[in-house]
């Protein structure tokens, strides 16, 4: 075994062979036998490292992977992992300016916990009032060790699994109209930090970067509901700025304790020339003012459609709403519906705009929304309801 090769605890074993739909046999006196596609890799009771290594080198040969980049997945596999990738024009490969490493773990601190308190409401400026939720979420991140390939930092964010549907509640009844009735787990918050922050680094390429031009207002707009901050584009500006940086790269692998949102772009790239570019949008972000339309977003968590003659069927969206777990209730004509399930199946959040209608004790309920749409897509002014 490799002197760079970390073993996993048999524990991160047993919970990566069981995410990636292993099977265990029953248990012996030594250990557990997993089969997958005729492969069989018999997993150790104890924590010998003998064994480990052993157990390891054939899941890398079944995987067909390398061994290190196996361990790591295993001993990774209950963490999202962000690596943060500093690039210049020399490929920066062992070694990073000392000022310019420290600003990059500060400004990373900076942008996370930003995220980490948009992900509970939407804002243009923080301005100190950070949620403290949030913050634990910060407090609970690791750093792992630098990789070689340029300067890469990989930040740690623990993933739990997500709470258990109530199984008496859960069915599922599909026909041409889409699902009649389903029951998902809702998106645990510490995973809702970090897809908020990748979705930010996202909506800042897309809106910004990319058309390399002063976003305008309906642009601002949608860097706020995606989850970008003025802190959060402070702390990028940082990175941006620093000499010995010329790009600026996240790298996102998402644990698979909990589904992954596949659609998202797993690497955003953002060069140091639109330094300029995010500062000001910096500074109008902190003249922004608070939008008037109600408009939240998060994963689709129940589909309820019972009666055939109603035209219209009801979702759920697992949310945040004053800074609390929330869920509301969306009715949506059939076709976006059946859209919806579409969206649900590849773990695409949603973004949602209208009248809120609350009755005491009961969950909200928007009855005429007039944006749905999938929180990855970037669409000005949106996806409005056929």
């Amino acid at each position: 075994m490799s002197d760079d090769v970390f073993l996993p605890s048999v524990a991160d074993l047993i919970t990566y062979l069981t995410a990636h739909d292993w099977s265990p046999n029953p248990p012996g006196t030594g250990g557990t036998l997993w089969v997958k596609d005729e492969v069989r890799i018999g997993v150790p009771n104890d924590p010998d490292q003998t064994l480990i290594s052993s157990v390891l080198t054939r899941l890398a040969r079944a995987e067909r992977r390398d061994l290190k980049t196996t361990a790591d997945a295993v001993r990774y596999v209950r963490f999202d992992v962000t690596h943060l990738r500093a690039v210049n024009s020399e490929r920066i490969v062992d070694k990073i300016p000392l000022e310019t490493a420290t600003k990059l773990l500060s400004s990373a601190r900076m942008m996370l916990r930003a995220t980490a308190t948009t992900a509970r409401s939407e804002r243009a400026q923080i301005g100190g009032n950070y949620s403290r939720i949030g913050d634990d979420v910060i407090r609970d991140a690791f750093m792992g060790h630098t990789e070689r390939g340029s300067y890469i930092i990989p930040v740690l964010v623990p993933i739990p699994p997500p709470a258990e549907p109530n199984l008496q509640q859960l069915s599922l009844c599909e026909d041409e109209e889409g699902p009649t009735l389903y029951n998902a787990a809702p998106e645990p918050f510490a995973r809702r930090v970090v897809r908020t922050f990748a979705q930010s680094m996202q909506a800042m390429h897309d809106l910004v970067v990319e058309p390399g031009r002063l976003p305008n207002v309906d642009s601002i707009h949608e860097l706020v509901y995606r989850g970008v901050s003025r802190e959060f584009c402070t702390g990028l500006v940082t990175v941006l700025d620093e000499s010995a940086i010329g790009e600026f790269e996240t790298i996102v692998d998402w644990a698979p304790v909990v589904a992954a949102p596949d659609t998202m772009p797993r690497n955003i790239s953002i060069s140091a020339d639109a330094a300029d570019l995010v500062r000001h949008v910096a500074e109008r972000l902190r003249q922004q003012k608070p939008q008037s339309s109600q408009v939240f977003s998060g994963t689709i968590i129940q589909f309820r459609h019972e009666n055939h003659d109603d035209p219209h069927g009801e979702i759920a969206v697992s949310t945040m709403q004053r800074g609390r777990p929330s869920e509301i209730k969306v009715r949506l004509p059939l076709r976006t519906y059946r859209e919806a399930w579409e969206w649900h199946n590849a773990g695409r959040a949603v973004l949602v705009e209208g009248l809120i209608r609350r009755t005491p004790g009961r969950p909200g309920v928007v009855d005429e929304p007039t944006r749905f749409q999938p929180l990855d897509e970037l669409m000005l002014p949106g996806l409005r309801l056929r």
